[in-house]
C-alpha cells in the first residue's frame, strides 16, 4: 500500500465525443482552485505522527497507518552520556528491531473530534479497501523479519494475513489465508465480490466477502521465472467489473516489439483476454472511470515513454517524457493519446473525476532544493491542462464523487475543489 494518499478515481462521459474532442493538446490558463486548510492539528495526537492513506467524508474520517514504534530517551540523569540520548531500552537502538516492530492500524473518527484507533497488527506494508458508505474494510498485512540473515535468493520470507470489518472498522475478523501469499492490491466490487492481487504476478476472486478464493490464471507474458515477486505495472477494476492488468513486454522476448499489454478480464470469466497495447512505453497507472455498471466507460492510462529504468547503468536517471492514453470499455476501440508530460517530471499517479476532471500527480526534481509536488489538472477530458506547485506534501487524496482533492502539510489538512 502507498501511504501517500494519492487514490485514483473515475469520470463519467458518452465515449464518442471525448476521442474526437481531446486530440488538442498543450496548457491554459484555468484558475486552479485555492487550497482551503480545514484542520491544523490532523492526527496530531497519535505518535509517531503521520496522516496515513486518509479517506475524508465531510468531517467524517477513516484511515489506514504504518508506523514506526514510538521511541522514547531516559532523562538525562540516567544517561551514560549527558549529551548524548540515549532510549529507553535497548531494543530502540536497533534498526532492526525498529522495523520488525512496525504496526498497521485502522482509525476512524472525525477532523475535528479527532480520530480511535480500532485495529492493530504487526506489519511493514498494508494494502486496504473500503465500501462506498465505510460500513466494511478489508486490511491485509505485510511483516518479515528484519533481524534473521538475507537468504542467497534474496526471497526474504514474508507473513501475510488478511481482516475483515462488517460494522465500520469497529470489529475485526482475521479470514483464511495462505500467509505465503503476498497482497499489495485488493480491488472489490462490493462488500462480497472482488480482487487480491500479489507477488507474481497472481490474482485471486472471491464472491462471498473472502470466506474462499479462487487463483485465476495471469496472462503469460506477465511472468518471470527469475522474478517470483514480479508485479504488474497497474491495476484497475472497472465499474461492470473488469479487472484489467498492465505489464511491460521487452523486445527480447518472443520476438515482440517493446511494449505494455493491457488484459481484461471479465467478472464471470476465469480467462484473460487482450484489451490494447501501447508501444515503447511503461504503464504507471491505470483508471477507469465511475459510473453505473451498464454505462459505457473510458480506461485512462498514464505511461513513461521508452524502457523501463536500467538500474545496472548509471547513466540513466529514469527521467522520461510521460503520456495518458484513453481508449473504450467496448470492443475495438481506438487508443487515444491527448497529451505528453516532460521529461523533468517523474510520474507518480493519475485520478479520474466527475465532468471532465482529471488529474495527474508527478515530482519534479529538476530544481535546486528538495523535490516538489506537482498537479497537473485538465477539466475537459484532457484537451488542455494547468500546471500547480504545490510545494512538499505529506500526502494527497482525490475524491471522485465531488471532485475535491485533499492535501497534507505537516499537521495541516487542506482541500480544493476542481
Amino acid at each position: 500500500m502507498r501511504s501517500d494518499m494519492r487514490m485514483p478515481r473515475r469520470r463519467t462521459l458518452i465515449l464518442g465525443s471525448l476521442l474526437a474532442a481531446i486530440a488538442i493538446y498543450g496548457y491554459h490558463s484555468m484558475t486552479t482552485p485555492g487550497w482551503q486548510t480545514i484542520s491544523a492539528t490532523f492526527m496530531k495526537n497519535d505518535k509517531p505522527y503521520g496522516g496515513g492513506d486518509s479517506r475524508i467524508n465531510g468531517n467524517e474520517v477513516i484511515s489506514l497507518k504504518i508506523a514506526d514504534p514510538v521511541i522514547t530517551f531516559k532523562p538525562v540523569s540516567q544517561r551514560n552520556d549527558p549529551d548524548y540520548a540515549e532510549p529507553s531500552e535497548a531494543w530502540m537502538n536497533n534498526s532492526s528491531e525498529r522495523l520488525n516492530r512496525r504496526t498497521v492500524s485502522f482509525f476512524r473518527g472525525t477532523i475535528d473530534g479527532g480520530l480511535t484507533r480500532h485495529f492493530q497488527q504487526p506489519g511493514q506494508d498494508a494494502a486496504w479497501w473500503y465500501s462506498k458508505d465505510w460500513t466494511t474494510q478489508y486490511v491485509s498485512t505485510d511483516w518479515m523479519d528484519y533481524k534473521i540473515p538475507e537468504p542467497k535468493n534474496g526471497l526474504t520470507p514474508h507473513i501475510t494475513k488478511l481482516w475483515r470489518s462488517r460494522d465500520g472498522g469497529k470489529n475485526w475478523t482475521q479470514l483464511d489465508w495462505l500467509e505465503s501469499r503476498n497482497i499489495s492490491q485488493l480491488l472489490f466490487l462490493d462488500p462480497d465480490r472482488g480482487y487480491a492481487v500479489g507477488w507474481g504476478p497472481c490474482v485471486w476472486r472471491t464472491a462471498d466477502g473472502g470466506r474462499t478464493w479462487k487463483e485465476i490464471t495471469v496472462p503469460l507474458y506477465a511472468t518471470e521465472d527469475d522474478v517470483p515477486r514480479k508485479t504488474f505495472d497497474a491495476v484497475d477494476l472497472g465499474p461492470d467489473g473488469t479487472l484489467r492488468v498492465a505489464y511491460y513486454v521487452p523486445e527480447e522476448i518472443a520476438d515482440m516489439q517493446p511494449e505494455s499489454i493491457v488484459e481484461r478480464l471479465k467478472w464471470d470469466s476465469d480467462a484473460f483476454e487482450p484489451d490494447v497495447k501501447l508501444p515503447d512505453q511503461v504503464v504507471v497507472s491505470l483508471q477507469s472511470e465511475q459510473v453505473p455498471p451498464d454505462y459505457a466507460y473510458a480506461i485512462y492510462a498514464l505511461s513513461r515513454l521508452g524502457a523501463p529504468r536500467n538500474w545496472k547503468d548509471l547513466s540513466d536517471n529514469g527521467h522520461r517524457t510521460g503520456a495518458l492514453s484513453t481508449w473504450g470499455n467496448r470492443r475495438n476501440q481506438t487508443v487515444e493519446q491527448p497529451h505528453t508530460f516532460d521529461a523533468r517530471l517523474m510520474l507518480d499517479g493519475l485520478s479520474v473525476g466527475k465532468r471532465g476532471v482529471l488529474l495527474v500527480y508527478a515530482t519534479d526534481a529538476s530544481g535546486e532544493g528538495a523535490p516538489r509536488d506537482m498537479t497537473f489538472a485538465s477539466k475537459d477530458y484532457g484537451k488542455s491542462w494547468t500546471e500547480t506547485d504545490d510545494g512538499i506534501t505529506q500526502g494527497v487524496y482525490f475524491d471522485p464523487a465531488t471532485n475535491t482533492q485533499y492535501g497534507l502539510y505537516g499537521y495541516t489538512l487542506k482541500k480544493r475543489t476542481w
